[in-house]
């Protein structure tokens, strides 16, 4: 059986189901949209929505039924096992948005209420077909295959299934953490009685050049890092320390992967990139997981995908009306949209690095009597102005 559409949506999740309805809110119903589930799922990956995501959801109609079936949170805390941190200030962001807080509110809820405006607006979702295939045949238009046996012929691709994303995979398009350059954490801790030694935590990444890390590392590939990444008083070398310190002993050492990737590309244009301008066929538009993932700090995945989805809407809409002589601007602002949608993903990557990197290390180091690193970050975490600026950066309204 075979269909041909002008854009083809694959995924169903809240990124999808956003694309669709800002399609249809652009008075545009050539998509057709499909899910490789049979059924949605009834599992919470992700519970909340930020004021910047409500604000995009508004504008597509659906923030009010949404925040009816959440709880309003209007503070967010990170502590250690007895005591706060720090903390976000949700209800500071009301001069500047009609959501001064945190929508807290199950996925399934979220994909339930998107699908079910979508049904309202005149669109279902075909399911369960899982995407097998992506080619392009001679006239640049995308041939997307399915287990089931379906083809659908498209001019467009919106790839929105997520992390493992078969439409990112088969249009051959790189997955990887974006950030090569060193990081270094460095955390005292109580020393081991009655050894008189210092004791500290150490963590660092190891740049993708290097290779895999070993899962058990040595003392002496410790101390490798400990040269290359940290702080010089530390370091064994003696060209840098006049006092060089090894490392005598390991305590404990593993490794860990990092949950960051963006995609190199979130246009990809099929076949000869001047059919794909000149006549609006072959393009590939990444969106959502299948274009970025990241630490679950904050709880901003399903947002930024949300927004991807409904600011891409516009772009791609324009890009697939637009006629000969108006195919030119509808481009730049379609490259303009894409890559204003990758660097607020690599915005928000390095956000959720930065929580992660203070939560592992004043939540390892503790609160002890003399930790005066921790006192003072509690100290400082709990500032008005710094409750504000965590609400702020949480929110999307500076990285929409």
């Amino acid at each position: 059986m075979s269909r041909r559409t002008t854009i083809l949506i694959v995924g169903a999740g809240p990124t999808g189901l956003a694309a669709a309805i800002s399609f249809v809110k652009q008075n545009f119903y050539d998509f057709l949209i499909v899910e490789e589930s049979s059924n949605r799922e009834h599992a919470s990956r992700a519970i909340t929505i930020h004021a910047a995501t409500l604000e995009a959801l508004d504008s597509i109609g659906c923030a009010d039924i949404l925040v009816t079936s959440g709880i309003k949170g209007t503070g967010m805390q990170v502590s250690d096992r007895s005591t706060p941190l720090m903390s976000a200030d949700f209800a500071s962001l009301a001069p500047y948005t009609k959501f001064p807080f945190v929508l807290i509110t199950s996925q399934s809820t979220t994909e339930r209420v998107l699908e079910a405006h979508l049904n309202e607006l005149g669109v279902n979702v075909i399911r369960p077909e899982k995407a097998i295939g992506l080619e392009s045949n001679d006239n640049g238009e995308l041939i997307v295959t399915f287990e089931s046996g379906k083809v659908i012929t498209a001019q467009y691709v919106l790839g929105a299934d997520g992390a493992r994303s078969m439409i990112r995979q088969m249009a051959g398009v790189s997955f990887a953490d974006p950030d090569d350059g060193r990081f270094f954490l460095l955390a005292p801790l109580p020393k081991l009685s009655p050894n008189p030694e210092a004791v500290y935590r150490i963590g660092f990444n190891v740049p993708l050049s290097a290779g895999p890390p070993p899962s058990d590392p040595s003392t002496s590939y410790l101390q490798q890092y400990l040269n290359k990444q940290g702080p010089l008083y530390l370091s064994s070398d003696s060209n840098v320390n006049p006092n060089p310190i090894h490392i005598s002993k390991t305590v404990w050492a593993t490794r860990f992967r990092t949950h960051a990737a963006i995609a190199d590309q979130f246009l990809i244009r099929f076949g000869s990139s001047k059919i794909s301008q000149e006549q609006k066929r072959g393009i590939v538009v990444l969106v959502g997981d299948a274009a970025h993932i990241h630490a679950p700090a904050g709880g901003l995945g399903m947002n930024l995908g949300i927004r991807d989805a409904i600011y891409m809407g516009p772009a791609l809409t324009a890009h697939a009306t637009s006629h000969n002589d108006s195919l030119p601007s509808s481009d730049r602002l379609l490259e303009e949209c894409v890559a204003t949608r990758r660097a607020q993903a690599l915005s928000t990557i390095r956000l959720t690095k930065r929580i992660m990197s203070v939560l592992n290390r004043f939540g390892a180091a503790g609160g002890g009597l003399f930790n005066v690193s921790y006192w003072l970050f509690r100290l400082v975490g709990m500032m008005p102005f710094f409750r504000r600026q965590i609400a702020w950066n949480l929110s999307g309204l500076g990285n929409k």
